[in-house]
């Protein structure tokens, strides 16, 4: 009972942190870039995410972390937080939150690729059938207007938030033995420390040229948002959800994120539904139900 309780809160952490994400997308949209430039506000987000670990961690008992477990957190820093965060938010002020959001929520897919290439989890017909078919529906949203534009924005946006996907369906597989090992505060917190050490020198240049006096109190409160909620808690729930589930199931939960992405991009008017949205959501929702499906069947066999 007491197993099945923690599995069941397991999952309310995800489904949480997908909500927010959902979110997410276009409250940091409407940031962006008119008061903070991208990479200005990725420096934002690691620094006062990494002071919040820090000072969580205090009111809680200390945890010693072998230099073995730093060196590979140090890696997963790059990963979880460098290319996540600078790819993420560079890709979301070019391309639209509904696109953003149609192609992260192929992320179980490369989870799913990469946990077979790691872990060693069977790969089988059904499967990789499952896997076709989520990636046509990315296909089907960045090639909708025909042979891409290479110089187009919103094309550009689109695959900087693919390499996005993959970068953190990467950091989810690997990152799994550490919050299993440690409490996912002690994780977190050297995680956005080394972070600090690429995304400062990153944002830099942008942070140096803004205007921070006349940023309105609307987007100071949209910034709090984003680095409160969707990179602090995202974060910590992302990583309790990993210390009970399997990196398959946690990365499942971001299918969700395109519906509540569309609705609240629709409700600001930041954008709008058409058909090739519709048709590349129901690709990748079917290609995740099919790698899902077997995954869950092949454990019952």
């Amino acid at each position: 009972m007491e197993k099945s309780r923690v599995k069941t809160w397991a999952h309310l952490s995800l489904l949480a942190a997908n909500i927010i994400y959902g979110v997410n997308y276009s409250i940091a949209k409407a940031v962006m870039p008119e008061y903070i430039k991208p990479l200005a506000l990725v420096t934002i987000r690691t620094i006062i995410t990494a002071l919040l670990f820090w000072i969580t961690s205090l009111f809680m008992p200390k945890e010693r972390v072998s230099r073995k477990d730093l060196f590979f957190l140090f890696g997963c820093s790059f990963f979880g937080v460098v290319i996540n965060q600078v790819l993420f938010l560079t890709g979301l002020n070019l391309t639209s939150p509904i696109n953003s959001s149609i192609i992260i929520s192929t992320n179980p897919i490369f989870a799913f690729i990469l946990a077979a290439l790691i872990l060693s989890e069977r790969i089988t017909i059904l499967k990789g059938f499952g896997l076709a078919i989520g990636l046509s529906g990315v296909l089907l949203l960045i090639l909708q207007n025909g042979t891409p534009d290479l110089g187009s924005s919103t094309f550009l946006g689109d695959i900087f938030t693919l390499v996005n996907t993959i970068s953190w369906a990467f950091y989810t597989v690997i990152i799994k033995r550490m919050v299993e090992k440690y409490h996912p505060v002690t994780v977190m917190k050297w995680t956005f420390l080394f972070g600090l050490f690429t995304t400062i020198p990153v944002g830099y240049s942008q942070w140096s040229t803004m205007n921070w006096s006349v940023i309105p109190i609307n987007i100071w409160l949209g910034t709090g948002f984003v680095v409160v909620f969707a990179t602090f808690l995202g974060y910590l729930l992302i990583s309790f959800g990993l210390r009970r589930l399997s990196p398959t199931i946690v990365s499942t939960y971001t299918y969700t994120q395109p519906v509540i992405a569309a609705y609240i991009a629709t409700l600001m008017g930041q954008d709008h539904i058409d058909i090739v949205m519709v048709m590349s959501a129901l690709l990748i929702f079917t290609g995740v139900f099919v790698v899902s499906r077997q995954k869950i069947n092949s454990s019952i066999l």
